[in-house]
């Protein structure tokens, strides 16, 4: 019976150390993504090839509000997958999924819509 509690409270502890550097590695990630950046997506349509994005976190989410010209988007959550990060937003209609990889000071990725994959990259705006 003691061997038994003793698994039990082994088994517990693993996993709560494990969920602890889990979120701990989510929280380093997505602050390196958190501020003020510039884009360009050079193959896009005309008028959409650079903008800017500000990444924040909102009720402990990862959010963000992308600028294009003098239109605004709001992304309402951004979700992690290994070391990607991934969203969707509605662009005149259509829907876009942006794929983000997180590197030191850049940030690079993929944007998809109607079938077509372009490349992003990121970068940090001084304050």
């Amino acid at each position: 019976m003691k061997t038994q509690i003793t698994k039990v409270v082994a088994i517990f502890s693993f996993l709560f150390f494990t969920m602890a550097v889990y979120a701990g590695t989510m929280g380093a990630n997505s602050d390196k993504l958190k501020g003020n950046w510039s884009y360009s997506l050079p193959d896009a349509p005309y008028g959409y090839q650079d903008g800017s994005i500000e990444f924040k976190e909102v009720d402990g989410k990862l959010t963000a509000v992308a600028r294009v010209g003098t239109s605004s988007y709001t992304i309402k959550e951004i979700k992690k997958d290994g070391d990607t990060f991934h969203c969707g937003l509605l662009v005149d209609g259509n829907e876009v999924k942006v794929s983000i990889k997180a590197d030191k000071e850049e940030l690079t990725g993929t944007v998809t819509a109607d079938g077509w994959e372009m490349l992003i990259t990121f970068k940090k705006i001084k304050e």
